[in-house]
């Protein structure tokens, strides 16, 4: 969208939601983490007001903030640069500014990671947009819930072409964070996971990355072969993953015990490999068979959706779609082990 390679390219970003939230302060740290000073953040609004400058906010003073869970008010303003400003609800035109920095500022990417739902909406969004009709920022990635109107949504793509990675897309790591803290809950003992958190913090944060790149590439893959607008898409791989997930569980029901256990690795291969290599032979007796049978068809219709498209699924009847899922797993299982007895064969140039 953009035309960055963020490793490689400076680029910049404005926000809604505080150094003190938990969306917002996770995301600052994310993005010095992974970018380190090619983000550059150029605004932050949260309750308490707003930071501003165009040649990016401090690094240091930002995760001072997080660290210490203070809001954007609390921004040292010796740590601005000649051109930036920090700005007060204690004031009407620190009000105003606040209010206005999602709108006014110019990013190349908007994050609204806090803020109230519906915060734009089908009769403010043209203020998003400067005065040409262009917008303010040309990617928005929504790390809050709802801060964009559908309506608003389709509009701000239908006038000024903005790119829109919808909540359910961009939230969808923190889903399966939670998803990670269950099993682990349910598996581990609390001294066994203190004992090996690092590696299984690590691991987490591999899978993460993984399935993130998965989301991504499944969203603009298909947007670019179909159309519509990049909400539309999300919405409809959300859908599918969850009709896939629905059709499966109901079918797992039915299924011979020898044909659950072949699903069972689905399961296993989802959890990150230290939880799995310390507790998975335990599975059966600590985790519900209801929650197992759940994970597996989650497992195997995220799979699907992710490696075929949206359509593989949608044009398969429900009621033969676990039928042909435990058939890709199987013809899958044939392609590796194909594939591992090729790689040890000297073949002909």
């Amino acid at each position: 969208v953009l035309g960055k390679d963020p490793k490689q390219d400076s680029f910049t970003i404005k926000m809604t939601g505080g150094p003190d939230g938990d969306v917002a302060g996770n995301e600052l740290k994310i993005l010095h983490r992974e970018y380190g000073d090619n983000a550059k953040i150029v605004g932050i609004a949260d309750h308490s007001g707003c930071a501003e400058d165009p040649d990016g906010l401090n690094w240091d003073e930002l995760l001072r903030l997080v660290t210490f869970n203070l809001s954007i008010d609390h921004f040292d303003p010796a740590r601005l640069g000649p051109n930036g400003a920090v700005h007060k609800v204690d004031t009407e035109s620190g009000v105003k500014a606040r209010n206005s920095m999602h709108n006014r500022i110019e990013a190349d990417a908007f994050v609204p990671a806090g803020g109230r739902p519906n915060t734009i909406d089908v009769h403010n969004y043209r203020h998003f947009l400067k005065a040409d009709g262009t917008p303010s920022a040309p990617l928005i990635v929504e790390g809050a819930n709802l801060f964009v109107t559908d309506e608003a949504r389709q509009a701000l793509f239908d006038d000024a072409g903005i790119a829109i990675v919808k909540d359910s897309s961009a939230n969808k790591c923190g889903v399966i964070t939670s998803s990670y803290e269950i099993c682990s809950a349910m598996l581990l003992s609390e001294e066994e996971f203190f004992e090996n958190k690092d590696q299984i913090v690590k691991e987490v944060l591999d899978k993460l990355r993984q399935l993130a790149r998965m989301e991504a590439e499944l969203l603009f893959r298909e947007f670019e072969h179909y159309g519509g607008s990049l909400p539309q898409v999300s919405k409809v791989i959300s859908d599918a993953v969850n009709s896939a997930t629905d059709a499966l569980a109901i079918a797992l029901e039915t299924f011979s015990e020898q044909d659950r256990e072949k699903l069972l690795p689905l399961f296993r291969d989802h959890l990150p490999k230290t939880m799995a290599d310390m507790a998975f032979d335990h599975v059966r007796e600590r985790v519900p068979e209801q929650y197992i049978r759940n994970a597996i068809a989650s497992c195997l219709a995220s799979k699907l959706v992710y490696k075929e498209g949206t359509k593989f699924v949608e044009t398969l009847p429900k009621q033969k779609l676990a039928a042909v899922a435990l058939r890709y797993l199987e013809k899958e299982h044939e392609v590796a082990v194909l594939k591992e007895a090729l790689e040890g064969t000297a073949m002909p140039e």
